[in-house]
C-alpha cells in the first residue's frame, strides 16, 4: 500500500528550502558562482506562484463580497 504525503509536508519542505536559501544565500553565490542564474530564476518562480496564489484570494474575496451583497439586496 503506497503511503499518501500530505500537501502541508510538501509546503513545509519547500518553506524550510525558501528560507535557508534566504539566510545563506550571500553564502551560497560565493560558493558557487555560477550558479547565480539559478537562484534568480528560482526567486523569480517562487515569485510568480505566490502573485497567482494572491491574485486567487483577491478575486475570491471580491466574489464573495458581491455574492454577500447580491442576497442582501435580493431580500429587500
Amino acid at each position: 500500500m503506497q503511503q499518501k504525503i500530505s500537501t502541508d509536508s510538501i509546503l513545509t519542505v519547500v518553506f524550510a528550502i525558501m528560507l535557508l536559501l534566504l539566510i545563506f544565500y550571500f553564502n551560497l553565490r560565493m560558493l558557487f558562482p555560477g550558479s547565480d542564474i539559478f537562484f534568480m530564476l528560482f526567486g523569480q518562480f517562487a515569485g510568480l506562484v505566490l502573485l497567482a496564489l494572491i491574485i486567487f484570494c483577491i478575486l475570491g474575496l471580491v466574489l464573495l463580497i458581491i455574492r454577500r451583497l447580491y442576497c442582501r439586496l435580493s431580500k429587500s
